[in-house]
């Protein structure tokens, strides 16, 4: 058994996330958050974690991504991946049983990747948050690998990766992390919340990372702990990617990084190998999808991976057979201004007794800001009269409502809960009491096996 601390309540923490540059002087060393996580910091660096050799073994690809936001850009890596010929097992992991359909498993296992469930993962191996990005470090460390690539799922490798296991540099190491545009300054609270002397040294770019976890699995743990309290560090840092570099300093873990610097297309960073040739594009700004990919100049491997779209395209459909789209060519003109309404206006979203977010619902069908797994396209239809709203997951109906009287809709969920949910039209006054219910949200969604698919995968990405 490794050691895990009890710290699950050990501190409150105020949810609204400051910057994540923000700077020493705007929180103070003696900040009370501050003091609580650099000493909590300082107690986990300190531990010894056993490292579990029965359950690891052999090397593979790790991808975090699911959902049919993410499942085009699954597909193609993992279809790409094949195509440059890499034989390594692969590993997709996603947040509960709504971001991964029987039809995608299917699709993932016809190319030897296996789908893992992270929430069923989590009744066995806890974790305190688990959401997008703190999804990538809790798979490196509980996937069945001794020796894992992990990409994310908007990463396009130009070449088998695989021979990254075999560089000087990952053998002597243990190791290989790549460089983001950015550096921490020399003001930032970062510094200070996580007790190391400041470095100049790029950021990590955590698009792609290659790890030995027998020599690296104090450092994974200890980065971890830094994703598993979120809530906190993302306030300093920007997110997953941090948290392994400031975990690998933090314990003096060796790592190598190509002496070649990020370089960019439009909306694709470009990583290379440590002779200085192209190995990754991390398509961060240019996400797959089954419709509209917009061509990028530069891009290698593009004409590929459009025909990988193509061909899901021909053997998967993103939409559940239930879910009803909006069509204004196949509706009353009451429905027709019903649907403007809706799609002109910002809504705020309450599930009565749980939470709220703003909802915004597109022209094309979706739901656009504050998506979820659970709320991700939209209808409009008419029962016993009245117009109702239908807002459905990737798999399911998710809720019905209808107009109040009141300028906005009522109704109820038809999952989980069933409870009662509420829009109505947004305004400025209630932006700061939002942002501390949408963490509510996370946490509620989290419980039910749901990802909010906010990131960046995260999605699984960044």
């Amino acid at each position: 058994m490794k050691t895990r601390l009890a710290i699950g309540t050990a501190v409150a923490f105020a949810p609204n996330p400051a910057p994540p540059s923000v700077e020493l002087s705007r929180l103070g060393r003696k900040a009370p958050e501050l003091v609580e996580h650099k000493a909590l910091l300082e107690v986990v660096a300190g531990l010894e974690f056993r490292y579990p050799e029965e359950r690891f073994s052999g090397r593979g690809v790790v991808i975090c991504g699911g959902g049919t936001k993410y499942f085009p850009c699954v597909y193609v890596l993992v279809r790409l991946l094949r195509h440059l010929g890499c034989p390594l097992p692969i590993e997709v992991w996603h947040l509960g049983r709504e971001e991964m359909s029987l039809a995608m498993r299917t699709l993932l296992a016809a190319l030897g990747a296996q789908c893992i469930d992270a929430q069923a993962m989590r009744r066995v191996h806890p974790a305190r948050r688990l959401a997008g990005w703190e999804l990538k470090c809790y798979a490196l460390l509980h996937c069945r690998f001794a020796e894992a690539l992990l990409l994310d799922a908007d990463n396009c490798p130009v070449r088998d990766p695989s021979f990254l296991f075999e560089t000087s540099e990952y053998r002597r190491s243990g190791a290989l992390f790549w460089p983001d545009f950015g550096r921490f300054g020399r003001k930032q609270a970062v510094w200070e919340a996580a007790g190391i002397a400041f470095r100049d040294e790029p950021e990590f770019e955590s698009g792609q990372i290659v790890v030995d976890k027998r020599r690296c699995w104090k450092a994974l743990e200890v980065a971890m702990h830094l994703n598993e309290y979120s809530d906190w560090w993302y306030r300093v840092i920007h997110g997953d990617k941090d948290t392994f570099h400031l975990a690998w300093r933090k314990i003096g873990q060796e790592y190598a990084m190509p002496p070649h610097p990020v370089r960019a297309l439009d909306g694709v960073m470009l990583q290379f190998d440590f002779a200085g040739d192209l190995l990754f594009q991390h398509r961060n700004f240019g996400k797959w999808t089954l419709h509209g990919n917009r061509r990028i100049p530069g891009f290698q491997l593009e004409k590929e991976c459009l025909g990988f779209i193509a061909e899901l395209r021909g053997q998967w459909s993103e939409l559940p057979p239930d879910v009803r789209l909006f069509a204004p060519e196949a509706k009353t003109s009451a429905e027709v201004r019903a649907a403007q309404k809706l799609m002109s206006t910002r809504w705020e979203y309450e599930r009565v007794g749980y939470d709220r977010r703003v909802l915004t619902f597109l022209s094309d069908g979706r739901v656009g800001e504050g998506a979820a797994g659970c709320e991700a396209y939209w209808g409009l239809g008419v029962v016993q009269g009245r117009i109702r709203l239908e807002v459905f997951s990737s798999q399911h109906r998710t809720f019905t409502a209808c107009k109040d009287g009141h300028g906005g809709w009522s109704g109820r969920w038809e999952v989980f809960e069933a409870m009662p949910v509420r829009l109505r039209p947004v305004s400025e006054e209630p932006r700061k009491r939002r942002g501390q219910d949408n963490v509510r949200l996370r946490a509620r969604d989290e419980a039910n096996g749901v990802s909010m698919n906010a990131h960046g995968s995260n999605g699984t990405t960044e």
